[in-house]
Parts: structure tokens; C-alpha cells; sequence
């Protein structure tokens, strides 16, 4: 095996001439070509793609053949790792404001399992950015589940309207600091008219480590917050692993739970 200085140094090998991995990529898709063809097809001058060529035979990783040059099987090995890796940190860098605040070593939730999704951060000129995005869920769900470590007014009034409405039914559950704030002035009479029609249930968990959303047949949301409790980022997608998951974790919250909350 290569040793690991040897490894980054084939990855640098790369990286530093873009033209070399568009080399490769095109004869792994259209192999026997031409230095000519490449030109034609790469859009690149005599002098980058013959210095290319050059560099990837003596690496072993092109040959030539009468017809034209090719892979070696470890060419077609490199691109296929190499490309890979690419789509690999790009999805890093994607998820990187989630991923951050987000304790993955203590979910049963591996990092492939998020492939699929949006983030969506908060950022200095827009810090309810992921907020916004929760209301979006339970404005066009008609089941929602929840676990709530803290909420928001926007959603809230959203909730209360869907549920009068008679066109949302959700379960939440709650952290203690969150049945505290349900319980003031400001919010009781909200939640008691949701009682009300029965559409609604919240139950208090003994802690909730963070904000996850279901929306039945559609996305499930995972949102994350900084230290002082402010919203960081919030990854939305529809993977059946990542909802499963999250079914999963719902229902363990919900039969650790209290009693659901009827009298405020």
C-alpha cells in the first residue's frame, strides 16, 4: 500500500492541473481518443493537452495504443476515486454549516445518509434564515411532528392558524424550558384554543437535544443551535434513511415523554 505522503501527493498530482482529470474523464467515457480530439473536445491548446498526456503516462495512468490513447486499469481507478472525492468535499462544504453544530458522533446517522438535501444557515444579514424554513414545513404539512428544544413566534402563529383551520394535526415534544414559556401569558391562550380542536398534542421530554421536523410523506427537517440557543442551520431533505431515522428518534422522545399537556 502507498504510503499516506504519497497518496496526497497523487491527489495534489491532480488538483494542480485541472486539465489532467478532464483528460481523464474524457477517456474514461470516450476512450481510444486522439491528442487532436482532445483538443476538439476539451477545448484546451496543443501545448496544456500534450503536457497533460505526457505527465498522465509517465504516471501509468494513460497508455497508448494504435488506435489512440486510453486508461491503464489504475487510470480508470484513479478518476473514478478521484471524482468521487470531489463530490465527497463538495457535499462536505455544503453541509459544513450543519455539520458544525451538529453531534453526529452521538446519533446513529452517518454522514452518507445526508447526501441528499438542502442547508440552510443562518448568516449575519439573515439569522432567522432557518426559521423561516421550519414555518415553511408546517405551512404546507398536514401531519407534523416535532421536537422543540426552544420555538418561535412565526411558527407558532403559523401552527395555531393551520390547526383552527382544521388543516394541520401535529405532535410536539418539548423541553422543559419550552412548557415553561407555553404556559406564560404570551402564549397559553394560543395553545389552549389548538387544544381545543383536539388537532394538537405536546408532550415534555426531560431534555431535547435538538430541533427535528416530520412532515409525513415529505421532508424531514434537523435543525441545530449554538451554544447561547440561536439557530445555526436547519438540513432539509426527503431521504428515506434520514426520515427513518428520525421516526425512530421521535418515537423514543415520545415514550420517554410525560403525559401530554391539557390544562394551562
Amino acid at each position: 500500500m502507498a504510503p499516506p505522503e504519497d497518496i496526497v501527493e497523487k491527489i495534489s498530482f491532480l488538483a494542480r492541473a485541472p486539465s489532467r482529470v478532464r483528460i481523464l474523464e474524457f477517456l474514461s467515457a470516450s476512450a481510444p481518443a486522439t491528442e487532436r480530439e482532445l483538443r476538439g473536445q476539451l477545448s484546451q491548446s496543443r501545448s496544456t493537452i500534450s503536457r497533460g498526456v505526457d505527465s498522465l503516462i509517465e504516471a501509468g495512468w494513460v497508455r497508448e495504443r494504435p488506435a489512440g490513447l486510453e486508461l491503464t486499469p489504475t487510470g480508470a481507478l484513479v478518476i473514478e476515486e478521484f471524482l468521487g472525492l470531489a463530490e465527497t468535499m463538495a457535499t462536505a462544504e455544503e453541509l459544513w454549516p450543519f455539520l458544525e453544530w451538529f453531534p453526529l458522533s452521538e446519533f446513529d446517522l452517518a454522514v452518507d445518509d445526508l447526501q441528499t438535501g438542502t442547508v440552510t444557515a443562518a448568516v449575519d444579514g439573515d439569522p432567522y434564515a432557518p426559521a423561516r424554513e421550519h414555518t415553511t414545513l408546517i405551512r404546507t404539512a398536514d401531519r407534523f411532528r416535532a421536537l422543540l428544544p426552544s420555538i418561535g413566534q412565526q411558527a407558532i402563529s403559523e401552527a395555531h392558524r393551520r390547526i383552527l383551520a382544521g388543516d394541520l394535526e401535529a405532535t410536539l415534544i418539548v423541553s422543559p424550558s419550552v412548557e415553561t414559556r407555553i404556559r406564560t401569558d404570551q402564549l397559553a391562550p394560543q395553545f389552549e384554543e389548538m387544544f381545543s380542536t383536539g388537532r394538537l398534542t405536546v408532550l415534555v421530554a426531560e431534555s431535547v437535544p435538538l430541533f427535528l421536523g416530520l412532515a409525513d410523506g415529505r421532508a424531514t427537517q434537523i435543525g441545530v443551535e449554538d451554544d447561547d440557543g440561536m439557530p445555526r442551520a436547519l438540513f432539509e431533505t426527503e431521504a428515506e434513511a434520514v426520515h427513518e431515522w428520525a421516526d425512530a428518534l421521535f418515537a423514543d422522545y415520545r415514550n420517554s415523554s410525560t403525559d401530554p399537556l391539557t390544562d394551562l
